[in-house]
């Protein structure tokens, strides 16, 4: 009797826990802990909600659907389509589910992969969606989509082609990529490198387009920007490299624009002959039209009450030949025209009443251009902090032709900015052919102290006399120059290597003589040893007389 007892005991014990262990995994399962399979869908359950996990179906042009064995499909994980990556073509939603969501990743390397449809309840691409999807050519996106991701379509070489409900008939262009209206942000990276896209339609509502964005799109030329478009800001190098066209009978506008990002549309060769800048622009960074080589004029918009400039701004704009800058700028940083020769010798270029700094090499001009008449810098007679100084007049060997040159100068006179003028080696004045600095009478300037970088770079002299007043000499002072005889009074100014640098070999240029008519026997020791610390190809000191 007892051992029956027992028998029994331990049976119920036993299905009590084959029971216990049917509602575990039942449990698991409704909390998407535990896969299933359907249709060659791997998917986890969340109650009714499904989230596909894996694909290993033969079909290569996959249609996600709408539900899964009666449960709502919401999203799609990282790496669901792995395991196909070589074979899947095309993807399809049929979800109608208006939260759904992507993994990040989710459709990263399907290299065989040309055309997506996305479900039309999607809010966000996310980053890295379709990280080198090398042969996506066209995408549907969802017209209620806000976002897409940072590195979004990262390298996708092919993509030409994006539509949404409200751009897709008979008169779209299949080589434009149309952004919906409830676009408000393009991620950092999100284009860079799709080097087929040729177009893209801007929409009102797009705030911000990340840093690079687009940057390395060779072949995007078309940019749609809506009329009343709100994009505030534009990241650093977003159109880095791109070709994008903008003329004056066709200009880029960006109405409500604030800020232009550092590179913003650096390298942009082709085309791009014109820009507008807009009031509401507060910034606009370094070198944010860098080597923009076809750019000829740059229009502020009238009533701009604050903009700031950073470095080299419009460097290497060689066809730059027309930009007045606003009342509102205070400062011209440095290199901010450096490289610009078109804008420096074919017309007067004003220093607003209101600047009130000006950085080295914000004039430089590092490239002999002879073949344009090069113009004055002038200073508004009410700035305070700035001034020009009138040098003698010159002449060029075997002509009568009188020229007239000078310095941009601080108020005081004591630190040197830029050269203007096109004094060369058949250049002569009132003492002979080497250049001095000297006043409109012909007397020795005595008050300059500093001359700053770039200060005369690209001036082709063969002599030049400074006088002991000059302490310090910066960086690239002769930069591009063919100076073979350099004379001085003192040895005290504060040396630097590149103060020779040639630009188009990147090293010193060759010095035959400096000649030191005052300095002393150990001066010229102390300078000699200097000099052999120095990265000259050739340099002596000799003791001749001042020709």
């Amino acid at each position: 009797m007892n051992k029956t007892k027992q028998i029994i005991i331990v049976v119920a014990v036993f299905v009590l826990a084959i029971a216990s262990v049917g509602t575990i995994i039942g449990l698991i399962v409704n909390t998407g802990q535990m896969g299933d399979y359907s249709d060659g869908f791997n998917y986890t359950l969340s109650g009714s909600r499904a989230t596909i996990t894996g694909y290993s179906g033969s079909d290569t042009e996959v249609v996600i659907p709408d539900k899964i064995k009666g449960n709502r499909v919401v999203a799609v994980a990282n790496g669901a389509f792995d395991q196909k990556a070589s074979a899947i073509t095309s993807i399809v939603f049929e979800s109608t589910f208006s939260g759904i969501e992507l993994g990040e990743e989710v459709f990263k390397d399907l290299t065989a992969l040309t055309k997506v449809v996305l479900p039309s309840g999607l809010k966000e691409i996310p980053d890295d969606c379709f990280y080198g999807c090398k042969s996506l050519k066209e995408v549907y996106i969802p017209s209620g989509l806000t976002s897409i991701g940072e590195n979004a379509f990262y390298n996708c070489t092919a993509l030409k082609f994006a539509y949404n409900s409200t751009s897709y008939g008979d008169d779209v262009d299949e080589e434009v990529f149309y952004l919906p209206q409830s676009l408000l942000e393009i991620g950092n990276s999100a284009f860079y490198g799709c080097t087929s896209l040729a177009g893209v339609s801007i929409n009102k509502n797009l705030e911000k387009i990340g840093d690079s964005a687009f940057s390395g799109c060779t072949r995007l030329s078309n940019l749609i920007v809506a009329e009343d478009s709100e994009l505030t800001t534009i990241g650093e190098s977003a159109f880095y490299g791109t070709i994008l066209k903008s003329s004056e009978k066709s200009p880029l506008k960006f109405p409500n624009l604030k800020v232009i990002s550092a590179k913003a549309f650096s390298n942009v060769k082709t085309n791009f002959s014109y820009f507008e800048i807009p009031k509401s622009v507060t910034s606009v960074g370094e070198n944010a039209f860098l080597s923009c080589t076809s750019l000829s004029k740059v229009n502020f918009a009238e009533g701009i009450e604050e903009i700031s400039f950073g470095a080299g701004a419009f460097e290497d704009c060689t066809n730059l030949a027309y930009i007045t800058l606003p009342e509102a700028a205070t400062s011209i940083p440095e290199r901010m025209f450096k490289g610009c020769s078109k804008l420096l010798y074919n017309n007067n270029f004003v220093i607003g009443k209101n600047i009130e700094s000006i950085g080295d090499g914000a004039f430089a001009i590092y490239a002999n251009s002879t073949s344009y008449a090069r113009n004055d810098i002038v200073v508004d007679e009410e700035n305070i902090n700035y001034t020009t100084i009138k040098l003698e007049d010159f002449h060029k060997n075997g002509t009568a032709t009188v020229y007239t040159h000078g310095l941009l100068a601080t108020a005081d006179g004591k630190h040197i900015i830029a050269y203007f003028g096109d004094y060369d080696q058949d250049s002569k004045n009132s003492q002979g052919y080497t250049f001095r600095l000297l006043d409109q009478d012909g007397n020795d300037i005595e008050g300059i102290e500093s001359i700053g970088d770039y200060a005369f770079a690209g001036v082709d002299f063969e002599y030049i006399k400074l006088r002991k007043t000059i302490k310090t000499l910066g960086n690239y002072v002769f930069f591009g120059s063919s100076i073979e005889a350099m004379y001085i009074e003192s040895i005290s100014w504060e040396w630097q290597e590149t103060t020779f640098m040639k630009e188009d070999k990147g090293k010193p240029a060759v010095m035959v003589g400096i000649l030191q008519s005052t300095a002393t026997a150990s001066e010229i020791d102390a300078f000699k040893e200097l000099l052999a610390d120095a990265v000259l190809d050739s340099m002596t000191v000799t003791e001749n007389q001042l020709p």
